[in-house]
C-alpha cells in the first residue's frame, strides 16, 4: 500500500514497496549498479526516487555516468534517463550533466519502466545504421 499524503499530494512508500520497486528496477535495468533512493519530501525531492549508475568503463575515471531515476510525483511515477548526476531538482547542473530522456507521467510504476525502454529505444535506433 502506498502512503499518500494528501494535504501536500506526495507519495510516499513502505519499507516492503521500496524492496519489491528496487528488485524489479534492477531486473529492468541489470547493468546499472549502485542503486540508491529518496523516500522522503524534500527541497529536491516530490516524494519517492529511486536512481542507479551505469559507467561506460568502469576502470576510466571520467568515464561517462548514466543515470536511471524513477520518481513520483503526486500519486505518477515518471522516468529519466541523465548524464552526470541523477535526476532531481538540480540547482547546480555541472559540465557534462544532462536530462537525455524523461517520460511523461505514468499511473503506475511498470508504465513508467515501459515507456523509458520505449524511449531509450527509439533514441538508440536514430544511431543505428540498420534498417528498423
Amino acid at each position: 500500500m502506498v502512503l499518500y499524503n494528501r494535504k501536500k499530494k506526495k507519495m510516499i512508500l513502505t519499507e516492503l514497496e521500496i524492496a519489491k520497486v528496487i528488485e524489479k528496477t534492477k531486473a529492468a535495468f541489470p547493468n546499472f549498479t549502485d542503486w540508491e533512493y529518496n523516500n522522503e519530501v524534500k527541497v529536491e525531492y516530490c516524494g519517492f526516487s529511486l536512481w542507479g549508475k551505469f559507467l561506460v568503463d568502469p576502470d576510466e575515471l571520467m568515464s561517462p555516468r548514466f543515470f536511471i531515476t524513477l520518481a513520483t510525483y503526486e500519486e505518477q511515477w515518471e522516468c529519466h534517463l541523465t548524464m552526470g548526476q541523477h535526476s532531481y531538482m538540480w540547482y547546480s547542473a555541472d559540465v557534462g550533466d544532462a536530462h537525455v530522456l524523461a517520460t511523461e507521467r505514468c499511473d503506475s510504476y511498470n508504465d513508467a519502466i515501459a515507456a523509458l525502454k520505449k524511449a531509450i529505444l527509439k533514441l538508440f535506433k536514430a544511431f543505428s545504421v540498420l534498417p528498423t
